[in-house]
């Protein structure tokens, strides 16, 4: 179980640091929009509680995956290379099937998945899986994290009742930090 108690600063201060910079359209040395979003979703690994039975051994990785066209690049890996959150080294698998979901406990649904959306968050229902997506209507189809951009920067919006579907508990400082709460 990943616990927001055992994480000391690191989640909190990359998730500030990384909710408070702006994006840039140009300067190659500023972030852009998918290297503020891999820092998202780096960041809530250490502030979601997963179920005991959502890892299948003490030493599993916990798996961020890419599900469909990975809009990412290398930025993803960059991120999570030798990040270890709760005592679970950080993962990058990237899937071009729901199905191959097993063994993920984050899934950034691209929006390449656009059109089969809700097929696939219906699918993710059946697992610890916290889905994290980036298209208009990923949190009324059922996701749980949606990051929008909104006047240059990414925020972050949560379905917390889908959350609790699939037996996850996001931490109180994760709901705070989110413009948009679904209760």
């Amino acid at each position: 179980m990943v616990s927001e108690f055992k994480l000391g600063g690191f989640a909190a201060l990359v998730l500030a640091v990384v909710a408070a910079m702006p994006l840039a359209a140009q300067p190659a040395h500023e972030m852009d929009e998918y290297q503020v979003k891999a820092g998202f979703l780096t960041a809530f690994a250490g502030f979601i509680e997963w179920p005991n039975g959502a890892f299948a051994g003490p030493a599993d990785p916990l798996a961020i995956c890419v599900l469909g066209s990975d809009p990412f690049g290398p930025s993803l890996d960059t991120v999570v290379a030798g990040k270890v959150i709760g005592g679970r080294a950080l993962a990058v698998r990237r899937i071009s099937d729901v199905r191959r979901a097993t063994g993920c406990h984050m899934v950034f649904v691209g929006a390449s998945e656009h059109l089969r959306l809700r097929a696939v968050l219906t699918a993710l229902r059946d697992q610890c899986v916290l889905s994290v997506g980036d298209t208009s209507d990923f949190i009324a189809e059922g996701g749980i994290v949606n990051l929008r951009l909104e006047n240059g920067k990414v925020r972050i919006d949560i379905n917390e009742d889908a959350a609790k579907e699939v037996h996850l508990r996001v931490s109180s400082r994760l709901l705070q930090l989110a413009r948009n709460v679904k209760r």
